[in-house]
């Protein structure tokens, strides 16, 4: 079951203001035609809730976006830290950073300081740039270590900004319910009850429950599919 949609806002007519196929007018024409002042004034309040719910869908749209960029991001980076750690089970050892460094330097130091013959100092450069390339793999795998718990604390936040906003959501669905049900109580229209319906009204836990599935979920699949951050490069 979906939670409260209304009109306009998730591209779901609000069921409030749809006919029900038997001829009768339906809420939201009854609303414009009536000439009664505090329905007008209902009508306003409500005009601007709807407004405000869909620029709250859109927020919670684009936070969704980012936080599957980085969910995606996160599982890119974690596969390849998997590979390296498999390459050290397999027999090559990590780089240990500050041994590298200070025989890279003491290299550096003799070809500056001595006065080694054509093959010595070759010898030297060649071994420079192999601890070089060493230096830059430990790196690497630091850098991809650092940027893993940054995409994390990013993940916290932007998860807990949706959570916000789908709260916020919910409010303003239950104010739209409490002003269409002052409408129906001026324009004495009865409303048909739960049990009658065969469902009974979403508390709010499931109607936020239901939102985060129909409302922010089908953002997750489109997003998935047209992007995947390249991990690898920015690290």
């Amino acid at each position: 079951m979906k939670g409260p949609a209304h009109e306009g806002q998730t591209g779901r007519p609000d069921s409030r203001d749809q006919n029900n196929g038997s001829g009768a007018q339906t809420l939201g024409s009854l609303i414009k035609s009536s000439e009664d002042v505090r329905v007008q004034e209902l009508k306003t309040q409500i005009d601007l809730l709807k407004k405000q719910r869909s620029d709250q869908m859109g927020r919670i749209r684009e936070c969704q976006r980012r936080l599957n960029y980085k969910s995606t991001e996160q599982e890119a980076i974690t596969q390849l830290l998997e590979m390296e750690r498999q390459k050290e089970k397999s027999g090559k050892p990590r780089p240990i950073m500050g041994k590298l460094k200070r025989q890279r330097h003491a290299l550096e130091f003799k070809v500056s300081t001595e006065a080694p013959s054509l093959a010595q100092e070759k010898a030297f450069v060649r071994k420079i740039n192999e601890l070089n390339a060493q230096i830059e793999e430990g790196m690497k795998l630091e850098r991809m270590e650092r940027k893993k718990g940054l995409v994390a604390k990013d993940i916290v936040e932007f998860q807990t900004r949706l959570n916000a906003l789908v709260a916020e959501i919910v409010q303003t669905d239950t104010k739209l319910d409490e002003l269409y049900a002052s409408v129906r109580r001026i324009l004495g229209i009865g409303r048909q009850r739960p049990k009658e319906q065969g469902q009974s009204r979403p508390k709010p836990q499931q109607r936020q429950a239901e939102i985060n599935l129909e409302d922010i979920v089908v953002i997750k699949k489109k997003d998935a599919k047209g992007s995947v951050p390249a991990a690898q490069e920015n690290i």
